[in-house]
């Protein structure tokens, strides 16, 4: 995990892993304070879900404990409007020996927080967030939505580039213009239509 030091080996991360609809989707948990530390993005089989937990976490351990919480993200993927108690997730930034919080740094933090409030079924442009901050990093907001440990449940494909085309997403702009779709976005194209 990132942030440790060979004398202080990283905490093993509680991995669920859970398939749905010729997709797999995981979820990491700390068992040190019982929250989601990584919400994965589904892969289109098991093996590639693996890898990607193996690349973010080199220690884990699978259990089946947290499939219930992974079935609320399909959800929440399929286009459900679905209540995610957002206590749930570790937002915390600091740093130790051993540990490193899942939010890079305070800005990322504010950013995050900003995006969780945009409602389903609305997009926000890079600029719009960055400028809620009370700023004009519409780039660094980019880089923190590229850096969202915690993607469909903090919405990071509702925000679009200021043409209002959809921009990247780590799981493709295909996956984020479906995610759009499927909560009621008009789409033309690869570019949003704003009624």
């Amino acid at each position: 995990m990132k942030g440790h030091s060979d004398n202080n080996p990283p905490e093993t991360v509680w991995i669920s892993i859970y398939p749905a609809d010729n997709l797999f989707f995981a979820v990491g948990v700390s068992p040190r304070n019982q929250k989601i530390v990584k919400i994965f993005l589904p892969q289109t089989s098991r093996e590639k879900i693996q890898e990607q937990v193996t690349l973010e976490f080199p220690h884990f351990q699978l259990t089946e404990k947290y499939q219930p919480l992974l079935k609320k993200i399909v959800k929440i993927y399929k286009g459900d409007c679905l209540d995610f108690d957002r206590d749930m997730l570790d937002l915390s930034t600091e740093k130790s020996k051993n540990k490193a919080g899942p939010v890079p740094n305070d800005f990322d933090l504010k950013v995050l927080g900003i995006v969780a409030e945009i409602p389903r079924g609305e997009v926000r442009t890079y600029k719009e967030v960055a400028e809620s901050l009370g700023g004009r990093a519409w780039r660094a907001v980019g880089s923190a939505m590229a850096r969202n440990p915690f993607p469909l449940v903090i919405p990071c494909h509702r925000v679009v580039r200021s043409d209002l085309n959809l921009g990247n997403y780590g799981g493709g702009v295909e996956m984020k213009r479906e995610l759009l779709k499927k909560e009621g976005v008009k789409i033309k194209g690869l570019r949003v239509v704003r009624p």
